[in-house]
């Protein structure tokens, strides 16, 4: 049996890009078992009604946990499990999605709901991540879509992310968020509070920005437990719309997210 891939995808506001997302998750030509988990970030816009559309009522439930207190509401389709929660952030979100999906999944796809996978992505990188046991973690290249203020592709190249190096990546973020991740490594970097990707570097989307520097804070922590490795091949979309969170960032607020960084 192959391992149980499950791609976890955040949502908050990207209702133009939130099915595309999802399609390409499910899409995937990958022949083991796969499904994708997304949770929706109490989106003020469509999206919820988008996803709604595609998915049938589970459940509503509460839940107190350190990651995340709350209501939550799941629907489901075939290998589609949709949530949705108090707006908490990004962060939490995908706290949310990764517990949902532990006790069934052996590998994690991370997907950012504004993005896309290419058809072959996960199996491509799951060759990759097999490789060896070290590896906890395989990232690929993808093309980077800029969008204007019409909506329309201005223009996209090809993003080139270079080979893993630990003290390179100590002096910057060389690894894609939209990375796969072994299980069993990740369990060995979660926090004491039950969090993996840290509530404080990335906060709800309601409220006023507090940084995007989540992903850089997991691969430094992975990458004292496991190794991370590269593969040269365009495997995903990225969409530059000038509203990415990326755009938001201040000086002030990469000092107070490194401050939290170098106190690791």
């Amino acid at each position: 049996m192959k391992p149980n891939v499950a791609i976890v995808c955040t949502n908050y506001n990207y209702g133009n890009y939130v099915m595309r997302a999802i399609e390409s998750g499910l899409n995937q030509d990958y022949d083991g078992p796969l499904r994708v988990y997304v949770v929706d970030d109490g989106s003020s816009d469509d999206s919820w009604e988008k996803i709604s559309s595609v998915t049938e009522p589970f459940d509503t439930r509460t839940i107190n946990q350190p990651y995340y207190t709350g209501d939550i509401e799941e629907r489901r389709k075939d290998n589609l499990y949709a949530f949705r929660i108090t707006n908490s952030g990004a962060s939490t979100g995908r706290n949310v999605a990764l517990w949902e999906a532990w006790e069934w999944a052996d590998v994690f796809g991370i997907l950012d709901s504004d993005d896309a996978y290419f058809p072959n992505k996960v199996s491509r990188l799951m060759d990759k991540l097999m490789e060896y046991e070290e590896i906890g973690v395989a990232y690929a290249d993808y093309d980077n879509v800029y969008i204007n203020s019409a909506g329309e592709i201005a223009y996209s190249k090809h993003e080139f992310k270079e080979p893993f190096d630990r003290q390179t990546l100590l002096g910057r973020c060389i690894v894609h968020s939209n990375a796969l991740i072994k299980k069993d490594k990740l369990d060995k970097v979660v926090m004491s509070n039950k969090e993996f990707y840290d509530s404080r570097l990335h906060g709800p989307g309601s409220k006023a920005f507090i940084g995007c520097t989540e992903d850089y804070d997991l691969w430094i922590r992975l990458s004292k437990v496991c190794m991370i490795t590269h593969l040269p091949e365009k495997l995903a979309i990225a969409n530059n719309t000038g509203m990415n969170q990326s755009y938001k960032m201040t000086n002030e607020i990469f000092q107070k997210n490194a401050q939290i960084l170098r106190l690791r």
